[in-house]
């Protein structure tokens, strides 16, 4: 079975070099095979079940094969008295800005923790903290324990925690270094975050103050590097991979984002900002592209309000006119979830949770060779 490589493909990895096949147990011509899928993901059961079922199909009496998973996140076992209950820690960044680096964030946290994993979100974007709103968390103070720790707030089953919970959102921050040095180690050590698989942190754009303090402080396992494919991004991207090489902190990959845009009327795809980013840096670089994800209107709709028919007048020639709901009249908005986790299936669903198995693959796979 060694020799059949299942599960590369999904996990960077043989499954077996992994650790994820546990009990092979055979009840005449039914084999039962227990699988400990290194990340919390179902994206790739289908496959490895199908790669495996092919591999076992060679064995004479074997007519069906049973499959049991139990998703585990490897802990890369580097445990800190900040986040002493924190199993990896997940750095997304970004060499600039409006790369839709938080957007990745967020996404990448919910199909995590949608998958089955336990996941927390700092917010450490000190300047532009947008984390909340696209989260559709609750925007009060977080309560605090007895001992004074802060309880982080929770949306789509991620723990999520913000300088905009605690900064009111009139008062811009104007901070030096220092101050945000402060900042960000009580949003990681003062905060109950509890056992959690994955702490994805997004870090603000650039090299600055939050990455050193970041480095300095914190065990990262990896950082997930969001490029768009200009050349002028990747310029950036490749800075902030310089940066972190420099920090001794692995590189998970690159996620590319707007890689294109997916005509509804035209069945066909745009590269509205050319091609070749992600591609680029995988050849530099030598780290993986993790999904290439599309320009999709739909990702930055994040509320849903209540259609209901706003008042109307009747003018002569003109017709029937519907007037404009002032503040008060208008319905409560509800929060949409990140898209990928959204009932309806899209290919930007499917990028987005693609992103999450490869991201949560490579942090196995640095886990194991560590």
């Amino acid at each position: 079975m060694r020799d059949a490589s299942v599960g590369r493909d999904a996990l960077f990895a043989d499954l077996v070099d992994t650790g994820g096949i546990g009990d092979i147990t055979a009840n005449q011509d039914v084999v039962s095979v227990t699988l400990t899928l290194p990340v919390p993901s179902a994206a790739f059961r289908a496959s490895i079940e199908r790669e495996l079922t092919d591999a076992i199909a060679g064995l004479p009496a074997v007519t069906s094969v049973d499959y049991e998973w139990k998703p585990d996140a490897a802990d890369g076992g580097a445990r800190i008295d900040f986040i002493p209950d924190v199993k990896n820690v997940v750095a997304v960044a970004s060499g600039k800005g409006g790369v839709g680096k938080s957007t990745v964030a967020v996404n990448l946290a919910a199909a995590l923790a949608d998958a089955g994993g336990s996941v927390g979100l700092l917010d450490a974007d000190i300047y532009g903290p947008n984390v909340p709103t696209m989260l559709g968390a609750p925007d009060d103070p977080p309560t605090t324990t007895r001992d004074d720790t802060m309880v982080p707030h929770e949306a789509h089953g991620v723990k999520v925690m913000s300088i905009d919970f605690i900064v009111d959102e009139s008062d811009p921050v104007i901070w030096r270094g220092p101050m945000v040095d402060d900042m960000l180690k009580q949003l990681f050590g003062d905060v109950e975050w509890g056992e959690l698989d994955y702490l994805i942190v997004d870090l603000p754009p650039g090299t600055g103050d939050a990455h050193l303090t970041l480095t300095q402080h914190i065990p990262v396992t990896g950082a997930v590097i969001v490029t768009t494919p200009q050349a002028v991004a990747v310029d950036d991207a490749e800075r902030g991979l310089d940066a972190f090489a420099k920090y001794q902190v692995p590189i998970l990959g690159v996620a590319e984002n707007m890689s294109y845009f997916e005509c509804p009327d035209c069945d066909s795809d745009h590269d509205i900002f050319g091609t070749g980013g992600g591609a680029h840096i995988e050849e530099e670089y030598d780290v993986p592209v993790l999904s290439h994800l599309p320009i999709d209107p739909s990702v930055g709709t994040l509320t849903a309000e209540n259609e209901t028919e706003a008042p109307g007048i009747s003018i002569p020639l003109l017709g029937d006119l519907r007037l404009p709901r002032t503040r008060e009249e208008r319905e409560p908005v509800t929060h949409l979830p990140p898209i990928a986790i959204r009932d309806e299936e899209s290919g930007t669903k499917q990028n987005f949770r693609e992103l999450a198995s490869r991201t949560a693959a490579r942090v196995n796979l640095l886990n194991q060779r560590s």
